[in-house]
């Protein structure tokens, strides 16, 4: 690997371009003095010394005494993972902070949505899985999707997670064999609680149905197109409608067959 590769792999932990330069150079050059890291990282001397404090910051660097004095990197196994766990308590503080806008952050009463069908075309796959999450936000009891692919995002991810926190189930029924294509993700959704079962059909419509009271439905233009691809989604809180859907998904359910993630014998592609 180039040492620009690295550099750029480094940056995407959060280091800045001068902290990338003196950390992989000082790893490149073993224990050295502020001067000869500037040296070999063309970071200027004026600047070195705070890069490097930032970096013991950061518990990638220790100073090893001496005078002038000296430094040394911290093994990129260590001093990676000092930075992965950093930021993993950073997201842990997002999510709350988002669980504490959340109860702030709501529609005016006058603009709630409480009954009547919604329909909206496009591309809009983001806007599509935020209404599932905000679905799966509100689910009590359980929630049943119909997909082929097993779509998965932070915020989807997310929203599971809490779902299985609090003990709603969700049940998802697969239209296609699991295969390379969707293993991963499919293993990921049954290892967070997610229960899968296949009923293989070529053309279906996904369904998201939570506690038999709301219903998503996204009916693709081009039902066998992966990428790119417009649909139209139809919403409802409509209760006539939403036990239609949550009669039909359970009836689905019950003709499906399970998945056994155990036994199953996965074919990947060769090379």
């Amino acid at each position: 690997m180039e040492k620009k590769e690295i550099f750029e792999l480094l940056k995407t932990f959060g280091l800045s371009d001068y902290e990338s330069l003196a950390y992989a150079s000082l790893v490149f050059i073993g224990p050295s003095k502020a001067s000869e890291i500037s040296k070999k990282a063309n970071i200027p001397q004026s600047k070195i010394y705070d890069v490097l404090n930032k970096l013991i910051e950061k518990e990638m660097v220790d100073f090893i005494g001496g005078r002038p004095k000296e430094f040394k990197a911290l093994p990129p196994e260590i001093a990676l993972r000092n930075l992965l766990e950093e930021k993993k308590k950073e997201i842990e503080k997002l999510n709350e902070k988002i669980k504490i806008l959340s109860k702030f952050l709501r529609p005016l009463p006058k603009e709630e949505v409480l009954e009547g069908v919604w329909t909206t075309k496009g591309k809009g796959l983001r806007n599509f899985i935020n209404r599932v999450c905000e679905m799966f936000d509100k689910a009590k009891e359980y929630a049943y999707v119909i997909t082929r692919d097993f779509t998965w995002a932070s915020s989807l991810a997310r929203a599971v997670e809490d779902c299985n926190k609090r003990g709603v189930i969700i049940r998802t029924i697969t239209m296609k064999e699991i295969d390379s294509s969707n293993y991963w993700r499919a293993k990921w959704y049954y290892s967070h609680g997610v229960q899968i079962k296949i009923f293989k059909t070529r053309v279906h419509p996904r369904i998201i149905v939570v506690d038999g009271k709301e219903v998503l439905i996204r009916l693709d233009h081009n039902p066998t197109k992966r990428k790119r691809f417009r649909f139209t989604s139809i919403y409802s809180t409509d209760p006539s409608l939403a036990k239609v859907f949550d009669v039909y998904v359970k009836m689905l359910w019950k003709r499906a067959e399970p998945v056994n993630f155990k036994s199953l014998k996965l074919k990947l592609p060769e090379g």
